[in-house]
């Protein structure tokens, strides 16, 4: 599935489909709720910072706006991929505090679904068809049914020391997901895995493919995006709360990742 962009967010819209996963991709962001449910295999996503491994026969279901990649999987791992627009969960009238919970950047996995596997085939099949009503029917109901699950939530703090260079870089990312509210420099990251910052930043570079500032700015424009859609904050209160020093700079760094003004984005999500 290859997706449309706006400026450097992607854009999956309504869309199911299956394949096996082949590669380590770097980090993305896209404004939908994935889902991935396994048939074969197992894979791992870091997502906020966490580790979480979806196993055969489970599905998952996170916002795709929090940077995440896939960092292990096993050969032959087979799956369903599915993406729901924002505005379409919204709409749903949900429970808030699943909808707090999931743009907050929390995993919800459910090792015996009811909407499985063979769900995601017939889903695709609709939609290929033209014919998403029942899909979209039977996908809020699955909402619903995962709004009744406990969750994995991500990381609040530091995460353990890991050794090796993905481990360090798995640890800095894990460290800017629960501190990125903070005015913190390369130095500070790089402290946590006892690295000078050059090298810091080459290792982290080398591991997802972009530089450790960026890495940070796309996590604190992901929880923009919610504040945008959950408060009544405004934009110069959000932009500090999100950890931008100054408002200009939050509007350019939210306008590059999202092709939107932070208004524009609101206005489209809230009504």
């Amino acid at each position: 599935m290859t997706p449309r962009q706006r400026a450097e967010l992607n854009i999956f819209g309504l869309s199911v489909w299956s394949g096996s996963v082949n590669t380590l991709y770097p980090p993305h962001r896209h404004n939908e709720v994935e889902l991935n449910a396994i048939e074969r295999g197992h894979f791992t996503y870091m997502l906020a910072g966490q580790e979480t491994t979806v196993a055969a026969g489970e599905v998952a279901l996170f916002w795709g706006a929090i940077p995440h990649q896939v960092i292990e999987y096993a050969p032959g791992t087979q799956l369903h991929w599915g993406t729901v627009p924002l505005d379409y969960v919204l709409g749903w009238e949900l429970p808030r505090s699943f909808v707090d919970a999931l743009l907050g950047g929390d995993w919800f996995r459910d090792p015996n679904p009811y909407y499985d596997q063979r769900f995601f085939a017939r889903w695709q099949t609709d939609l290929q068809a033209g014919q998403p009503a029942i899909a979209l029917m039977e996908m809020r109901a699955m909402f619903f049914r995962f709004a009744q699950l406990p969750h994995s939530a991500h990381a609040a703090g530091s995460a353990p020391y890991a050794e090796g260079r993905q481990g360090r870089a798995n640890t800095m990312a894990a460290y800017m997901s629960g501190h990125f509210q903070e005015a913190l420099t390369v130095a500070d990251i790089a402290r946590t895995v006892n690295l000078q910052p050059n090298y810091a930043m080459s290792v982290f570079k080398a591991a997802f493919g972009m530089s450790l500032i960026e890495y940070l700015t796309q996590q604190r424009i992901a929880h923009a995006q919610q504040l945008l859609i959950m408060s009544d904050a405004s934009v110069a209160e959000i932009a500090l709360d999100s950890g931008f020093q100054t408002v200009s700079h939050f509007y350019n760094a939210f306008s590059r990742l999202c092709g939107v003004s932070p208004g524009r984005y609101r206005a489209a999500l809230r009504g």
